[in-house]
């Protein structure tokens, strides 16, 4: 078993089909079919159903697929900290909740770039659930997520900390006047998996309110849009509705202390080693943090 045979096999996972893993890892589609064939006949096992709209895991394809990861992320670990002269180089590959990319992170990655210039960074964003398979499937180095989870498999540190406020049109001058038409107002959210969209259906839930109905989108910027226009409500930190460009078409409404009050947690595998790059970025993170609780 080979490398770069592993390498193929988590491109054709990742992507669905042997030509996309060819363009990917510039070889021709003929190299990649006869490696996963090979593999095939090494494992003797079936690792992909073959379609004509692409490939998808077998069974086995998805039991060997965590563990070629895990060969991978070890292999670069391993020359990572062969290679690691204490100063911030290489890949740091992060992700983050569009909230906390759109308002936290700007700042503190410019800074980075700025004294890190050796570093290549990159940033994924998606619901907390994402990101936290993202991280356990080695896609990606650390992650901004929310709250603290129950996962042995995580390092977690607090970093910020949120006040959420559930975000309506102007029109409301109060909760108690939303709350009596929630029955007719559409909450938009971001899809499943989303920590503020859970944590706005318990509130929901405690509360005994049944929305009209739920709308998912895309993008932070649609979801104020929309509610600015009075199409609905949703829950989003503070400091995101302070800065946003349909601030003063919106209104905010506190929530207890058990809904509104939410830690903004950098999460890693629990087994990796961190790199210079890594250390660099949670140290000025953390300072981030630091300099924030001051004002």
């Amino acid at each position: 078993m080979e490398m770069r045979q592993l390498k193929i096999f988590c491109a054709v996972a990742d992507l669905g089909s042997f030509t996309a893993a060819a363009a990917r890892i510039n070889t021709v589609q003929s190299n990649v079919t006869m490696r996963i064939k090979e593999l095939e006949a090494e494992l003797n096992r079936e690792l992909f159903i073959r379609r004509k709209s692409g490939v998808v895991l077998t069974a086995a394809g998805e039991t060997f697929l965590g563990y070629a990861r895990r060969i991978l992320q070890l292999t670069e670990e391993s020359r990572s900290a062969l290679l690691d002269t204490g100063v911030p180089n290489g890949p740091l590959r992060l992700g983050s909740m569009e909230t906390t990319a759109a308002i936290r992170l700007p700042k503190i990655l410019t800074r980075y770039r700025e004294q890190h210039p050796d570093v290549q960074l990159s940033l994924l964003t998606g619901t907390t659930a994402e990101l936290i398979k993202a991280i356990e499937s080695h896609r990606i180095d650390g992650a901004f997520v929310g709250g603290f989870h129950q996962n042995p498999m995580l390092a977690q540190q607090e970093v910020f900390c949120e006040e959420l406020v559930l975000v309506s049109s102007d029109q409301f001058d109060s909760l108690d006047s939303l709350m009596a038409r929630m029955p007719s107002q559409t909450v938009l959210v971001f899809r499943s998996g989303c920590f503020y969209r859970s944590t706005l259906e318990n509130w929901f839930y405690r509360v005994g309110l049944v929305p009209n109905q739920i709308m998912e989108m895309g993008t932070l910027d649609g979801i104020l849009t929309c509610v600015s226009a009075g199409m609905g409500v949703t829950l989003l930190p503070r400091s995101v509705t302070q800065n946003c460009s349909v601030r003063h078409a919106i209104r905010c409404h506190e929530l207890p202390a058990e809904f509104s009050r939410v830690s903004t947690v950098f999460i890693r595998r629990q087994d990796s080693l961190p790199t210079s790059a890594m250390s660099a970025f949670m140290e000025m993170a953390q300072q981030r943090r630091e300099v924030a609780d001051l004002h």
